[in-house]
């Protein structure tokens, strides 16, 4: 028994044991609910877990995706922190923080953890996208770093070493890009970016490896190159400073090409063209300009320009812009071309420059734009472009060269803007450094600007500072104008090669310092006196051409020894008598002989070359320009007068009149002039320089009768064209004829209509009220008219100057409208002029039946409302809308008209089409509004009354009268209050208008407000 009791107790303890083993422990419990879905209470089982210190992978992984689960990613990442701070080397959580930090947006943190998960895969992927992100962090070293992995692990990637090459370089590791470039390049048998082979050649060529790039780009060529790959490798090597080796590149191909006897391709042969002179190679790129055949295509032909004018070639550019568009070709290079042609002297391309190009081109260039302007012959824009320039407008301005400041102070001093001049010459900075090719031209116009001391001063400094021979011969200068002549003279002495206008200059001032000091200062002439002949001496024995025989001349006829310069005149004076030259000499011929005394020398002089009688027109002509530069007019006046009377010589007729009258004039010979210009003015009509000079002529003598009779006949003579008739009439009225005037406006007028220029001009000399005589003129014009259309016109303007009755009595007949359908506006717009309007009414109906033209249709519905004739309006509106269906003004005023006749149903079907239209019109949406709701549709009327409030709302103005039409509007729409409020400061501004107040009073009745209705109507 007791055996049986112990079987038994073992079984129930085996039992007890089981059961224990089958009851779940606290990590599968967490797992079970896991798996379960039960989130919330395995969150809490897996946090109490990890609360009570288990670290492990099984806690903290499941816990980690609970708690994303629940959108709790700050936690998760914490969790995933702390197990890699225990678990460095797990891999799955650093792909799980990884993704983690990317989505709470930690770039920081993830590129760091980015690095370790990289570093422990391994992984190409993961070093290209480390270097991705590394770059977006900027993070360039830790990129370098990255892109260095991945180019090792997948070498058979060409773009990657590329990247990481441009970064090398940009870091300072020339010799690191290199290195990657040519593994690159290596493995993708040459095929790499343009941008990279133009990297690689840049950086061998600064590592002194220009053979190995120069092999490398001969690698790039292949056996059988294009030629789009030479010029780009070409043009990469140039890039890089080495031309040279771009030349090198080319030239077996250019030359394989020429000794085969095909031709270069144009685009390699001026890439080639280009490379020779970078080189320095002119001769040979000029020599392959020159020999190009045919115009090239306008994508070469600014290209081509350009390697001209580099190559020192500006008249063949110049030639090849004839016929082609300017606009192909580069700025730099027009700007170059036109300075080009103005030192030249041709003014061609400029003008075609400024016509073609215009101002929009030449704002970068001012000075440029200045001389093309003094080119053209327009001093005012000259000055403009060079004030420009020195203020500093425009990218050219800015920065502007001391030359360029100098050529714009020139400028402003040739187109008579010298004070300006003198004020930008005071203004430039000459402490600074001032160079050397601009100290000429500085001396000059310290010279010109009456500056000479100061300049004498500046220039004695920088000579001091500075021994340059441009320093020197600036003080030479000055210092002959107003400084020591000995001292220049013992410093010229000393110099053996001096430029020769530089002796000119000297020798010129100091014989005007030896000519005005003689009376002031006797012992200072004397050596400028000696300066002035040493300095020309050394010119003529330097350079023994006329100008230098003249210079000398001068010199010694300054100085006091005319009798000297005659010889040397005497050659020159001779080869003017025989061929023609300067008139320099003749007046250095003459200045001799008066200064030496010889006045019968000099009077035989020119009365024997007048007599000769065999002298040509060219030297009669500049005899008689010197005894006008002497002031002798008397004896120039018969010769002049014959040339001016046969129009011979080699000017025209006109220029020697208008010398022959300024001569006149200054030998006080004007009635001659006048008798000559009276005898041709009757013989034809006086051209206009003729004209204008006859007219001032007669205005000097006091001749006003004369002058107002001349004006008048030529304003009235038929011989002219009529814009030259049309200008005496000015005239006229400047001398208070006013008859005359009229008179030859009349005439002018007489064969044109009423919209002439000429009639207009007469008109406005009437005035907006013509005399009777005036209106006579206008209404014989009207009758004489050659058709209904003219004659229409002309009853136009009389009704316009307030002859309506007129227009009436000469249209209207036996009291009946004129029958020609042209003649019915005149006579309909007289009528509606002289307010009669039975009449009107009548014509307008009689007009209505034959009349199409909407317009005029338009017109006389509107005279007719104007003259309150409703029914005739209406008539006239209707014809227009029968004409026109969708007229807006005819459905507009017929719809009015239909609303005031309380004709509604008219009213409503009109203005709906008027307001289809989309109007900003108010009352038509106000009174379409009123028709419907008179038609107890007002359900109907509200959007037409919206619309009505919101335009009346936007006007600009608003007046009482809208301020009304709002509060009924208002009214309408059930906004009483706003209504009330509006009408009761109606009534506080007009307190005594009664219409108002019943108005007010009746919206107050319509709305049951009865009390405010007595309160407005003052009922008890």
């Amino acid at each position: 028994m007791r055996a049986n009791l112990l079987v038994v107790l073992l079984i129930l303890l085996a039992g007890v044991g089981a059961s224990l083993l089958l009851i779940p422990h606290s990590a599968e419990l967490a797992l079970q609910k896991f798996r379960d879905r039960d989130y919330d209470s395995a969150r809490d089982a897996y946090e109490q877990r990890y609360a009570a210190g288990d670290r492990s992978g099984a806690t903290v992984m499941p816990l980690t995706r609970l708690t994303l689960a629940q959108g709790d990613v700050d936690r998760a990442i914490e969790l995933t922190e702390g197990f890699l701070a225990a678990e460095p080397s797990s891999v799955e959580a650093r792909e799980l923080l990884d993704r983690l930090y990317q989505d709470a947006q930690r770039p920081g943190d993830r590129l760091e953890n980015l690095k370790a998960l990289a570093e422990m895969r391994n992984s190409a992927d993961l070093f290209r996208e480390l270097a991705y992100a590394a770059g977006f962090r900027n993070r360039m070293a830790m990129k370098a770093e990255a892109l260095v992995r991945y180019c090792t692990l997948r070498p058979e990637d060409v773009e990657a070493p590329q990247e990481l090459a441009a970064l090398l370089a940009s870091r300072g590791d020339p010799a690191g890009a290199v290195d990657w470039l040519l593994r690159a390049d290596d493995r993708a048998t040459g095929n790499i970016q343009p941008d990279s082979r133009e990297l690689l050649m840049s950086l061998l060529i600064d590592l002194d490896r220009e053979d190995e790039a120069y092999e490398r780009a001969r690698r790039w060529l292949g056996e059988r190159p294009t030629v789009a790959d030479m010029i780009g490798l070409a043009s990469q090597l140039a890039a890089a400073s080495r031309p040279d080796l771009g030349l090198r590149l080319i030239e077996p191909q250019v030359i394989g090409s020429q000794v085969a006897g095909r031709a270069p391709v144009l685009a390699l042969e001026l890439t080639y063209i280009d490379l020779l002179i970078a080189t320095d190679r002119r001769e040979p790129a000029r020599t392959r300009l020159s020999a190009l055949s045919g115009p090239v295509e306008d994508a070469q032909f600014g290209r081509l320009l350009a390697l001209e004018a580099n190559a020192g070639m500006p008249r063949a550019a110049l030639e090849a812009t004839r016929g082609r568009d300017l606009h192909l070709v580069p700025d730099w290079v027009l700007a170059g071309l036109a300075e080009t042609a103005l030192r030249d002297g041709d003014r061609a391309f400029p003008d075609r420059l400024y016509r073609e190009l215009g101002d929009e081109f030449l704002d970068d260039y001012p000075i440029l734009a200045a001389n093309i302007a003094l080119g053209r012959g327009d001093p005012a824009a000259a000055a403009g472009w060079a004030e420009r320039a020195l203020a500093g407008d425009g990218p050219a301005g800015k920065g502007l060269m001391m030359g360029d400041r100098l050529g714009a102070i020139r400028i402003l001093d040739r187109t008579g803007r010298r004070t300006a001049a003198v004020a930008a010459f005071d203004r430039l900075p000459l402490s600074g450094t001032v160079p050397e090719e601009v100290l000429e031209e500085m001396a000059a116009l310290f010279i010109d600007f009456d500056r000479a001391p100061a300049g004498l001063a500046w220039f004695t400094a920088r000579r001091q500072a500075t021994q340059s021979p441009a320093a020197a011969q600036g003080w030479a200068r000055l210092a002959a104008k107003a400084g020591d002549p000995a001292a220049v003279a013992d410093w010229l002495a000393g110099q053996p090669k001096l430029p020769l206008a530089l002796l000119q200059d000297i020798a010129g001032s100091a014989a005007e310092r030896a000519a005005t000091n003689p009376a002031t200062d006797p012992r200072a002439a004397r050596p400028a006196a000696a300066l002035a002949l040493a300095a020309a001496q050394r010119a003529f024995a330097l350079d023994p051409s006329a100008r230098s025989r003249l210079a000398l001349a001068g010199a010694l006829t300054a100085t006091g020894k005319p009798a000297d310069a005659l010889p040397l005149l005497a050659p020159l004076l001779d080869s003017l008598l025989v061929g023609g030259g300067s008139a320099e000499v003749e007046a250095a011929y003459i200045a001799a002989l008066d200064g030496a005394g010889r006045s019968e020398e000099l009077a035989r002089h020119l009365t024997a070359k007048l007599a000769r009688g065999t002298l040509s027109d060219a030297d009669q002509q500049a005899i008689v320009t010197m005894l006008l530069d002497h002031k002798a007019y008397r004896a120039a006046l018969p010769l002049l007068r014959a040339w001016a009377e046969r129009q011979g010589g080699t000017r025209s007729g006109e220029d020697w009149l208008s010398v022959y009258a300024d001569a006149a004039a200054k030998a006080n010979a004007l009635p001659d002039l006048a008798a000559l210009l009276q005898g041709r003015a009757a013989a034809a009509p006086l051209v206009e320089a003729e004209d204008s000079l006859y007219r001032d002529t007669l205005t000097k003598l006091g001749r006003k009768a004369d002058l107002r009779r001349y004006l008048l006949a030529r304003a009235t003579d038929d011989r002219l064209p009529a814009d030259r008739r049309r200008e005496p009439v000015s005239a006229l009225l400047a001398l208070g004829d006013k008859a005359g005037a009229e008179q030859a406006l009349q005439r002018l007028a007489a064969g044109q209509g009423p919209q002439s220029e000429d009639f207009k001009q007469l008109a406005y000399l009437w005035g907006p009220r013509p005399p009777a005589s005036g209106m006579d003129w206008i209404e014989a014009r009207a009758k004489t008219a050659g058709s209904p259309a003219e004659q229409a016109a002309w009853y136009d303007r009389l009704a316009d100057y307030g002859g309506g009755r007129r227009v009436i009595a000469g249209l209207g007949g036996q009291a009946a409208a004129p029958a020609q359908p042209a003649l019915k506006t005149p006579y309909i717009e007289a009528l509606a002029a002289a307010g009669k309007g039975k009449e009107l009414a009548d014509a307008v109906r009689a007009a209505l039946a034959e009349e199409a033209s909407p317009d005029r249709l338009r017109r006389y519905a509107r005279l007719a409302e104007q003259t309150g004739q409703r029914a005739s309006a209406s008539q006239a509106w209707t014809a227009l809308l029968a004409r026109k269906p969708e007229d807006a003004d005819a459905l507009r005023q017929l719809g009015m008209l239909a609303y005031d006749e309380n004709r509604l149903a008219d009213a409503e079907r009109l203005l709906r089409r008027y307001v289809a239209t989309g109007p900003n019109d108010y009352e038509a949406h106000y009174f379409l509004g009123e028709a419907l709701t008179a038609l107890k549709r007002p359900t109907a009327a509200t959007p037409f009354y919206r619309t009505a409030l919101s335009q009346l709302r936007a006007r600009a103005t608003r007046g009482d009268g809208t301020t009304q039409t709002e509060a009924n509007l208002l009214n309408r729409l059930g906004k009483v209050d706003d209504a009330v409020a509006l009408f009761e400061g109606l009534r506080k501004r007009r307190p005594a208008d009664r219409q108002l107040k019943a108005d007010y009073a009746s919206m107050l009745i319509e709305n049951g407000r009865l009390p405010e209705a007595r309160r407005v109507l003052a009922l008890p």
